[in-house]
């Protein structure tokens, strides 16, 4: 702890970011799974823009490729949880933002459903990283 009761937060050489000797993000993995979720979502609200069927699920879409996205990253970390449900719900808000921000750009109205489409996303992406760790946990069993 630093001077006023702070923690220390670094950023090593391995692209993890650690409070102490505590790991919480693997980077290069965090990356990894936003770039899949940034692609599918913007996909999507592209799509939705053009295609009316799409428009009705956009929410439910969007939240489907946040928990992937989620998912994806505990997958890969396999660090136990906790860390694979903040990781998953820091893929899945930054997915959800890129996708509120170009529906705002598209003139979709995304002021309407911007503060629920971006927390059920992040929730849906910490749900995918728990489910991403699960998937890790299984795994190893088989492996043995």
């Amino acid at each position: 702890m630093r001077k006023g009761g702070t923690a220390c937060r670094n950023t090593n050489s391995a692209g993890q970011v650690s409070i102490g000797t505590l790991i919480l993000l693997e980077h290069p993995l965090l990356r990894r799974a936003i770039l899949v979720g940034l692609i599918l979502e913007l996909v999507l609200v592209a799509g939705s823009h053009f295609l009316p069927l799409l428009r009705s699920q956009l929410l439910f879409g969007c939240m489907m490729i946040c928990g992937v996205a989620g998912l994806l990253y505990a997958r890969e970390a396999a660090r136990g949880y906790g860390r694979g449900a903040l990781g998953g719900a820091v893929a899945g808000c930054v997915c959800a933002l890129a996708a509120v921000g170009l529906a705002g750009m598209l003139d979709e109205r995304p002021d309407r459903y911007l503060p629920l489409a971006v927390a059920v996303s992040t929730l849906t992406g910490g749900i995918g990283g728990l489910f991403g760790q699960w998937d890790s946990v299984l795994r190893a069993r088989r492996r043995r």
